[in-house]
């Protein structure tokens, strides 16, 4: 009776193993720059960063069937500029005018029919700005609502543009 109940096992070790294999390889992958931290998505990778852009960080991400990407820069600012930054970015990718909603400035945008967004919010109690421009298919990216960090002000919220 025994050698059966060790024969199953044994047959049934593949499958266990592939299923453990498998539930790994779906858990987030952690990112972590002196900002915030955030789990991205099994699917979802870091393209380039965290990279150093003049007094800023920047990380790109993308979704690993280019359904999707996202952009955080995070770096020094004067209280106000938040609004300069929303108002430059979104004409730079020929968008709409910004919007103050829950303590952050939010746009949208598109270019080459693909649908994207910005948010803008400054700590000015820190000097920091927080920049966040996704595109692609925006749903995709809610886990960077998640992002954690000792500076709370910064932390995006889910915009109310429209999706």
């Amino acid at each position: 009776m025994r050698k059966s109940h060790c024969r199953g096992a044994l047959r049934a070790l593949p499958v266990l193993v592939l299923a453990v294999f498998m539930a790994v390889q779906a858990q987030a992958v952690p990112l972590a720059t002196k900002y915030y931290s955030l789990d991205l998505p099994a699917d979802w990778v870091v393209v380039s960063g965290p990279v150093k852009v003049q007094e800023a960080i920047q990380v790109v991400m993308g979704q690993k069937d280019h359904k999707s990407s996202a952009m955080i820069i995070v770096g020094p600012a004067n209280a106000g500029e938040a609004e300069q930054a929303a108002k430059g970015n979104s004409q730079r990718l020929g968008g709409t005018a910004p919007v103050l909603r829950n303590g952050q400035w939010e746009f949208t945008f598109e270019q080459k029919g693909v649908k994207g967004y910005g948010i803008v919010r400054e700590d000015a109690q820190s000097k920091l700005l927080l920049m966040l421009v996704v595109s692609g298919d925006l749903r995709m990216a809610s886990f960077v609502y998640s992002m954690r960090g000792p500076y709370r002000a910064l932390m995006p919220q889910q915009p109310q543009t429209p999706q």
